[in-house]
């Protein structure tokens, strides 16, 4: 009988890719309704699976990747904090853009597959526009921003899943 494993960054990367998708969805749906049922939906989903992703760091740490461990914590973490603030900070949600950029720039520097960094930038407008989205909601037109963090998330969705069936499968190639 064979063991298998799970490497917690194909996981991490289906989730992620899961999740974008879902904040991909809800945008659109912002965009040409005014709302999203999805977007509450989604608010209720992000702490579970923020606590799978947490996780997934503990795991990649038993593997003895760092940067997994600090990015997926990170993550975790994020999610977190939308799930609790969702549509109230409009600060946190750019605060989060800023330090997905800066992971983007530690996997750059690193050398990790620059489709990593790729993810991360996505990752950071679909927060950054999501926290341009809030700070507008009931006073300004949320159309623009809306489109933008629900284009971005499709986006995160395909580079993400990309990413971890080249992983899983070792079969596509990861630049």
């Amino acid at each position: 009988m064979s063991e298998t494993r799970v490497d917690p960054t194909v996981a991490g990367l289906f989730l992620i890719g899961f999740l974008t998708l879902v904040f991909g969805i809800a945008g659109i749906q912002m965009f040409n309704s005014g709302t999203s049922d999805l977007l509450d939906a989604a608010g209720f989903l992000i702490a579970p699976i923020a606590l799978v992703i947490l996780i997934f760091a503990y795991m990649a740490g038993k593997a003895g990747n760092a940067f997994a461990v600090a990015l997926f914590a990170y993550i975790a973490i994020t999610l977190f904090g939308a799930s609790q603030f969702l549509g109230n900070e409009p600060m946190l949600f750019y605060l989060v853009a800023v330090f997905y950029v800066i992971f983007a720039i530690v996997a750059f520097i690193i050398g990790a597959p620059k489709l990593l960094g790729i993810l991360l930038i996505l990752v950071a407008f679909i927060f950054l526009f999501m926290g341009f989205m809030f700070a507008v909601m009931g006073s300004g037109d949320t159309e623009p921003y809306a489109i933008a963090f629900g284009l971005f998330g499709v986006l995160s969705f395909f580079v993400a899943t990309y990413m971890a069936i080249a992983l899983a499968t070792q079969k596509f190639p990861v630049f």
